[in-house]
């Protein structure tokens, strides 16, 4: 896997979209990013485990955003496909 060199919080990349699989691609990204992050506190009431520091959180934040690309990558969950046939689908129905 491989890390990305920019920082976690830059939006540039989001501007730099310009199809349809790439939108959802994000979306997908963005949506795992945001269930491993509430997976997280869920366990962070359970235990201490990992830390409630504020560089603790910044790790996990990040190392959250890595597993979501790697996750995407992988086209393991099939959220972007589904999404891509949604888009197809409204199209040819909007025609």
């Amino acid at each position: 896997m491989k890390i990305e060199n920019t920082a976690y919080w830059d939006i540039k990349n989001l501007s730099e979209i310009r199809t349809k699989a790439e939108a959802a691609k994000a979306f997908e990204e963005e949506f795992l990013h945001m269930f491993l992050k509430e997976v997280r506190k869920e366990l962070e009431k359970e235990s201490s485990l990992f830390g409630h520091s504020f560089s603790a959180k910044i790790y996990w934040d990040m190392f959250d955003m890595q597993m979501s690309k790697a996750i995407s990558d992988a086209d393991a969950l099939g959220l972007k496909e589904y999404i891509q046939n949604a888009l197809k689908t409204y199209e040819e129905q909007g025609k």
